[in-house]
């Protein structure tokens, strides 16, 4: 289910549902999911609406979780079909523990990525997941590497207001040898700006952490924005202060 808006507010209570607990759960992740089902004269969900958008719900946070895990050897949206089908038809075998945080109900079709659906049932779900076992379904279909390897992420790296060549080195030198990143291929190049993609096991805020705490005191950087998949700073060559403005990081699982 593809959901087609993203404005919903979770209430602090609601009615709680309980999976078992595993035995032997691995990592867990806690994910809030909006479930939609389309509803209407000609349309029959197999149960109960509520039970369907559960089912929605927790698809969507499995569907979510295991395209943070994808290879960067893919494309998301093109993956997306595999994906589903490497999780395979009950999203509850991922669950540990569930509940709705919201029973919407009946309501005009928001979310339901059908035109011709007037309307739709909603909840809204925290679900928390069994991270490794999406990891295994993933793995067994090549989309992702198994567990145990170093996981591998793709963060584009845009410096802008370089100086000199020298500077750009000396940067793309800090992210291969002092923090060991697998590649840093510049994909852009013009006068005073340089944007890399880089492969490592890093984030762009994690990333962007690490290049601070090894700069040398000749090279500053100033971060101007930064979220998992990109990292954006101005370049200060020369000793003196550098001020920083504020690092847009959006929040992420919210709706």
């Amino acid at each position: 289910m593809r959901l087609r808006g993203l404005s919903c507010v979770a209430l602090a209570a609601g009615l709680a549902l309980w999976v078992s607990p595993r035995v032997h759960a691995g990592e867990i992740r806690r994910v809030e999911a909006v479930g939609a089902i389309p509803l209407g004269p000609e349309i029959t969900p197999s149960g109960p609406p509520r039970d369907a958008a559960v089912r929605a719900a927790l698809r969507d946070a499995a569907l979510r979780l295991a395209l943070d895990l994808l290879s960067t050897d893919f494309d998301p949206i093109e993956a997306e079909s595999a994906i589903l089908e490497a999780l395979g038809d009950d999203p509850f075998l991922y669950a540990t523990r569930f509940r709705i945080l919201e029973d919407r109900g009946e309501g005009p079709a928001l979310f339901v990525n059908d035109l011709e659906v007037k309307s739709e049932y909603i909840v809204v779900v925290e679900a928390h997941l069994d991270l490794d076992r999406i990891r295994q379904r993933m793995a067994a279909r090549g989309l992702v590497a198994p567990a145990g390897e170093a996981r591998r992420v793709q963060v584009r790296v845009v410096m802008e207001g370089l100086g000199t060549y020298e500077a750009f080195q000396s940067l793309r030198r800090i992210l291969l040898e002092d923090l060991g990143v697998r590649s840093a291929v510049p994909v852009e190049m013009q006068r005073g700006r340089v944007v890399l993609k880089v492969v490592s096991d890093r984030k762009g805020p994690e990333l962007l952490d690490d290049m601070l705490a090894v700069l040398p005191p000749e090279l500053q950087i100033v971060p101007v924005a930064s979220d998992d998949k990109m990292v954006r700073f101005r370049v200060w060559e020369g000793p003196g202060p550098a001020t920083s403005p504020a690092i847009d990081t959006p929040e992420l699982n919210r709706y």
